[in-house]
């Protein structure tokens, strides 16, 4: 294998990647090496190869497949980082960089936020026969309740995220590795201790030490799947997905008023610079204040009605 071989680059991108735990982007870099190996044909490619032309022609293959143009968009993202790394390394310095003019302009996607009516639909919903579904609705209405918390932090929270007597969870987004500080309400107490297992660190016990990047991604799949279900048992005009209740907790906040400052914390984003520079971290009431605006009404129905989905 020539040392200058783009796949072989690539793949060793992809392999510190995964070293450093991340897993995902990791993925991407070996999807993207992949879509470029079956564009190119060719068993060794040297990345001092690479032309502008032969970057269009990957873009236009990619669109060709039916992907969509955000996720062309972040392909092409990749594979530019890749590039640049690579020639950074290799103090090569191309005389027309072959993303040269190249401008990914993001589309607006159909949003993913449903009302809070379906998360009170979802939790009144008859489960009795459905067991996967019921797990898939507890950890969803727990997401939601937690403003938005992503499935992956969900799954890796453990007995010792729960402080200060049980009323604050704190746990760093695995993503970012953003502090959030979330006040535990009566539901997302009635959740936890629902799925409760004495032979578990996990607060959901659905992962085990041994699990690996593939069989999280596996359970992930599932989730959806089972997701995917009720909503069609509700009869929703959208899928249910994962990320449903991360943007419904976020739109169903934003309706209610609640600062985008505080929204933007509740949800561990990095991307409002101005706030996180300017302003002190928020106490966790204040996020608690927000989030019982936001949760209120399948708070009161969980409380004065026998939902068997909480019933332990």
């Amino acid at each position: 294998m020539e040392k200058n071989d783009f796949y072989e680059l690539m793949r060793e991108q992809e392999k510190k990647k995964r070293e450093a735990g991340a897993e995902s982007t990791a993925d991407l870099y070996r999807a993207v090496r992949n879509r470029f190996l079956r564009f190119c044909g060719k068993e060794t490619f040297s990345f001092k190869e690479l032309r502008p032309l032969q970057v269009t022609d990957f873009m236009s293959s990619l669109r060709n497949e039916g992907l969509c143009v955000n996720t062309v968009n972040s392909y092409i993202s990749c594979f530019r980082s890749m590039y640049n790394k690579i020639c950074r390394k290799a103090r090569y310095k191309p005389k027309i960089h072959p993303f040269e003019g190249i401008r990914l302009k993001r589309e607006e996607t159909v949003k993913r936020a449903v009302t809070v009516k379906v998360m009170e639909m979802m939790a009144r919903l008859d489960y009795k026969d459905c067991p996967e579904q019921a797990q898939a609705a507890g950890l969803a209405l727990f997401s939601f309740m937690a403003c938005g918390m992503p499935f992956v932090d969900l799954v890796h929270l453990t007995k010792d995220n729960i402080q200060k007597g049980g009323r604050i969870l704190t746990y760093h987004r695995q993503k970012t590795g953003t502090l959030i500080q979330i006040q535990i309400s009566t539901s997302m107490k009635y959740l936890i201790d629902r799925y409760a297992d004495t032979r578990s660190p996990y607060l959901f016990p659905l992962l085990s030490k041994e699990t690996n990047h593939e069989q999280y991604k596996a359970l992930l799949a599932e989730y959806n799947r089972q997701l995917k279900k009720i909503g069609e048992r509700l009869r929703l005009p959208v899928p249910l997905t994962s990320y449903v209740f991360r943007h419904t907790w976020a739109s169903e906040a934003y309706r209610q008023h609640v600062a985008v400052n505080v929204i933007s914390q509740a949800l561990g984003h990095t991307s409002e610079k101005m706030t996180h520079h300017y302003l002190a971290r928020l106490d966790p009431r204040e996020i608690g204040n927000a989030n019982e605006l936001v949760i209120n009404k399948v708070e009161k129905l969980i409380r004065k009605e026998k939902i068997p989905l909480f019933m332990i």
